[in-house]
């Protein structure tokens, strides 16, 4: 009888531990896809931003703006994945307004192939477009803002083999705009980039910050 209930707590043990594992994977995804909405209802913003610009200006205005934006997010794209890809605007009229379309250009030898941000490589490549309009977006505007400009977790979509190009770029960008950057990141990659690196930690409900060595 005692072995008939210890097969019986064996088996509920192993269906036990197999829902807890159920249970941890399913909110690791959800965890996950509440991180990626988040992250597209801000591209959505950014690049709704930047459609609302390109269509109030005159067209001269405007294809001196197209200009400067596809050379921003094309060197991004360079930067950080690699000759083959580059970032185009077309332009077209809806509604007697001006509307742009975005568009990653990959090429295959003499075969180009123009797609959506969206549909090309995944969210690393979608991530990179959106970063890099914002930084377009911040040298076009009149008066110039000025200040650091701030980022959080800006490679979390991104595969960590194109990690440290996303560093070059930022710090590229940093020194031909003569603008900081402050950056929140987890990613090792990134904080070993940076000039300066702190490591927040917090026990009992206070923040202790401190210096990281470089």
């Amino acid at each position: 009888m005692l072995e008939v209930y210890s097969g019986y707590l064996i088996n509920m043990q192993k269906r036990f531990d197999a829902a807890t594992g159920q249970r941890d994977l399913l909110e690791k995804q959800l965890t996950d896809a509440e991180a990626q909405l988040m992250q597209a209802k801000t591209d959505i913003v950014t690049w709704e931003a930047v459609q609302i610009l390109l269509g109030k200006v005159s067209e001269f205005a405007r294809t001196q703006m197209i200009s400067h934006i596809e050379g921003i997010v094309s060197a991004a794209l360079l930067a950080v994945f690699g000759e083959g890809y580059t970032f185009r605007i077309a332009m077209r009229t809806v509604g007697n307004q001006a509307a742009a379309e975005w568009q990653v250009v990959s090429s295959y030898g003499d075969t180009e192939v123009a797609a959506s941000p969206e549909d090309s490589r995944g969210g690393g490549v979608v991530d990179v477009v959106s970063l890099a309009l914002r930084l377009a977006m911040m040298e076009l505007l009149r008066p110039r803002i000025d200040g650091p400009l701030i980022l959080d977790e800006p490679a979390k979509m991104l595969s960590r083999q194109h990690t440290p190009n996303l560093a070059y770029f930022l710090k590229q960008y940093a020194a031909k705009a003569n603008r900081q950057i402050l950056m929140v990141s987890h990613d090792a990659q990134l904080v070993e980039a940076a000039d300066k690196s702190y490591l927040v930690t917090q026990e009992n409900g206070i923040s202790e910050v401190r210096e990281i060595g470089r």
